[in-house]
């Protein structure tokens, strides 16, 4: 039952409920007419009718928020998208510290939201909208709040987006790497097999390092792609990215008698130290060790420069090895499986400027072909 009062000058309500076996009062002042704390009010037996907790929007939104991610979020995708939560509970203890759930209404939410957009891309500013939104939405579902503050939230943020950097190497420069690294191939070196084995196949970092012995066979010319290698979080086998990098692919002869001298080296070195390749592991050293990205990247830098051509980093061996097929003709669709992408537009999108040069040049040479019809010959000659 809800008795309305006048205090101060200003209309003020208070409500009676029963909590759990306890009676509580909700109380709250403010209103300029005693009809308006009527109908706020009554908005609250409403609520109270409903089974509404209204104790439980007073809890503080970024505890609400902590509880939520370990209870329905934490550890149940990727490491990755565990950190992408995380990073959104800071700003959230960043902008609204101390704040009750109940207490933060849409104004004060974009408001929020508007300033981490002056320093920050779309991407960014939307990937924290999307959880805290799910957290909200979870305080709604469980009778804790009833509007939604992210409701229609603008997200568009005030920094270009940074485009991953395309690089990669020339064919000729590619020939001229791969001419350098085999002069000194040894295991204790084995930066130097993924380089190789990066431009053979285009695999990403995290494939080659996951790939095991018995997804090669040197019979058929192939490797599989079947698992990762997580060297960011578990430092254990993980998924592929998606489905479509699940594959098998063709390497050429000369990788396949590389990668058996390779495999021969690390048996004769377990048989004279009894160091076990516990994992099968095809790419670790002569101490049966997996090397870092930062140790691969090193090791190509030292060689672009002795070779005074472009610095390029392990992931741009997959950006060289999708340039030279496109350069070499190579179909798109065979192109864009063999990298393991997910849809073609992907590859379409990723290389376009790529296509689009060699679109140039397949013009040039239309237009060569059909001027040739003309000059081959004596004009008006039957």
């Amino acid at each position: 039952m809800a008795s309305i009062s006048k205090r101060n000058g200003m209309w003020q309500y208070r409500v009676s409920y029963k909590d759990g076996g306890k009676y509580r009062n909700k109380t709250k002042g403010g209103f300029s007419t005693k009809r308006e704390a009527q109908i706020a009010a009554a908005v609250i037996e409403n609520l109270v009718g409903r089974g509404a907790k209204l104790k439980a929007g007073d809890q503080i939104f970024t505890d609400y928020f902590q509880w939520w991610y370990e209870t329905y979020r934490k550890g149940k995708k990727s490491p990755e998208n565990d950190r992408d939560v995380e990073r959104a509970i800071k700003f959230a203890k960043k902008m609204f510290n101390g704040m009750a759930i109940k207490d933060i209404d849409k104004g004060t939410y974009q408001n929020a939201l508007n300033i981490y957009a002056k320093n920050h891309s779309t991407s960014s500013v939307r990937k924290h909208h999307i959880y805290m939104r799910a957290c909200f939405r979870e305080a709604i579902e469980e009778d804790i709040i009833f509007k939604d503050p992210t409701f229609n939230a603008v997200t568009i943020g005030k920094v270009k987006e940074k485009k991953e950097s395309l690089k990669y190497i020339n064919y000729s420069d590619e020939l001229r790497l791969v001419a350098e690294i085999v002069k000194d191939l040894r295991p204790r070196y084995i930066s130097r097999y993924i380089i190789l084995f990066g431009l053979a196949t285009g695999c990403r970092f995290s494939e080659i390092l996951g790939m095991t012995w018995d997804c090669i066979n040197f019979k058929k010319h192939t490797a599989r792609v079947n698992k990762t290698w997580d060297y960011q979080d578990t430092n254990d086998f993980g998924d592929t990215k998606n489905d479509a990098s699940m594959r098998v692919i063709s390497i050429d002869g000369k990788t396949c008698e590389i990668l058996e001298q390779l495999k021969a080296a690390q048996t004769n070195k377990a048989v004279e130290t009894g160091l076990r390749n516990i994992h099968n592991l095809c790419f670790v050293n002569d101490k049966m060790e997996l090397v870092s990205n930062n140790a691969v990247n090193k090791c190509l830098k030292s060689l672009c420069a002795k070779l005074g051509i472009q610095e390029i980093t392990c992931h741009s061996l997959r950006h060289t090895h999708a340039s030279m097929l496109l350069y070499k003709g190579i179909n798109i669709k065979y192109i864009s499986r063999r990298l393991g992408h997910k849809s073609i537009i992907t590859t379409l999108d990723t290389y376009s400027h790529i296509i689009d040069e060699l679109q140039q040049v397949g013009n040039e040479q239309t237009m060569a072909a059909l001027n040739s019809l003309y000059f081959s010959r004596k004009i008006g000659a039957k």
